[in-house]
């Protein structure tokens, strides 16, 4: 009997240990030196900026220096993660022929006051045009994947500087929020401190997600841009009625939707040359 005692303590405390183990290192960022390491192997020097916004520090890395004399593709990450979510996206030498790549760390998430929660899909926004003034760009195209697409969305409505956005399996229909079993143990106070700080802060975002999504339902329809919509209808992360809100509520003029047939989350990565292909015809017209 001492023995099944024992088993029934050591076998969640095991589990706990495990989970606050691997918690501790889902930091979801890269340091400056392990982003030049990195870009290092492909024979590539990125260039790494920091700039303010209220008090704020927001990073961004771009392939090259940027010249505001060509167009600029600025690539916006979901939750959890980080710039380095799109470091493929920098080192493909085609789309550096043509464009600026930058790619930035959301406010919250990898060095942009990590670990300290921004909820608000404005305030998003505001952050990343910071990037556009400091350069003055003016052809820049927007390519956002899940959370990051209402953070675009925003921008095209504000910003006259963005040209066209793609939104890859974006989370904007408030209607269609999805929440996981798991993510209650994130967002419990009694198990909140087993999780990295940038888990904290994507469970602070899903948790206002709903409310934010709703203040901006009519902003859809006054995007005068280009939309480039891309979702998998095997997607269990974000939902696939996603599309039907997009088609809803955007003026199909201007919309582009493709479904991704037995497609997942991961399109951003596993139909990353369809995109690509897509993305280089958006940044020609531009040129």
């Amino acid at each position: 009997m001492a023995f099944f005692k024992r088993k029934r303590v050591i076998i969640p405390l095991f589990i706990v240990i495990l989970l606050f183990a691997f918690n501790s290192c889902a930091t979801f960022r890269k340091s400056d030196k392990k982003v030049y390491k990195e870009f290092k192997k492909e024979n590539i020097t990125p260039t790494i900026y920091r700039e303010k916004f209220e008090g704020k520090t927001v990073r961004y890395i771009a392939s090259k220096p940027i010249d505001a004399s060509i167009p600029s593709i600025i690539f916006v990450h979901g939750a959890p993660g980080s710039g380095d979510n799109f470091f493929k996206h920098l080192q493909d030498k085609e789309l550096s022929a043509k464009a600026n790549l930058i790619t930035v760390d959301r406010l919250g998430y990898g060095y942009s006051d990590y670990g300290n929660s921004e909820t608000s899909i404005d305030k998003q926004a505001e952050s990343i045009y910071t990037i556009i003034q400091k350069h003055n760009l003016k052809n820049v195209v927007l390519f956002s994947w899940s959370f990051g697409g209402p953070i675009v969305g925003k921008m095209a409505v504000k910003y006259p500087e963005v040209k066209s956005i793609f939104m890859i399996a974006p989370a904007i229909s408030p209607d269609d929020e999805k929440f996981f079993g798991i993510g209650k143990l994130v967002h419990w106070k009694s198990t909140r401190w087993l999780f990295s700080k940038a888990l904290k802060v994507s469970d602070d975002e899903k948790h206002s997600h709903v409310d934010e999504l709703t203040k901006m339902e009519n902003d859809w329809k006054n995007i005068k841009i280009p939309i480039h919509y891309y979702h998998g209808n095997k997607d269990w992360i974000v939902p696939f009625e996603n599309m039907a809100f997009i088609k809803k509520n955007a003026n199909e003029k201007l919309l582009t939707a493709k479904t991704i047939d037995k497609g997942g989350h991961m399109i951003v990565f596993n139909n990353y040359e369809m995109i690509k292909e897509d993305l280089l015809e958006v940044v020609r017209i531009l040129y």
